[in-house]
């Protein structure tokens, strides 16, 4: 995939809540952002563990943004924007 500032296979980043299994989240309230990702060409599902969620998302968004220049195609429309402030520049 380009992007601004090169290339990435990543397309979307997305994080449970604390409580909520993978499994729920790619059957529930993930699947249709999973499914947007597939359209736009994800093909692998990486799973890890973290003890505050959402803070690890929000610090994965803000690196890909540091290193790409943009968000994931995918988070682009859907994020949470903890890495984009009210002005539109990315922090």
């Amino acid at each position: 995939m380009d992007y601004r500032a090169g290339r990435s296979a990543m397309v979307f980043y997305a994080c449970t809540d604390p409580t909520e299994t993978l499994r729920r989240f790619v059957v529930g309230r993930g699947a249709r952002q999973l499914e947007r990702a597939v359209s736009a060409g994800a093909r692998w599902i990486r799973f890890a563990e973290a003890a505050h969620p959402q803070d690890e998302l929000d610090r994965l968004l803000k690196g890909f943004v540091e290193r790409f220049g943009s968000l994931p195609i995918s988070n682009a429309g859907t994020a949470r924007r903890a890495t984009t402030p009210a002005g539109g520049e990315p922090a």
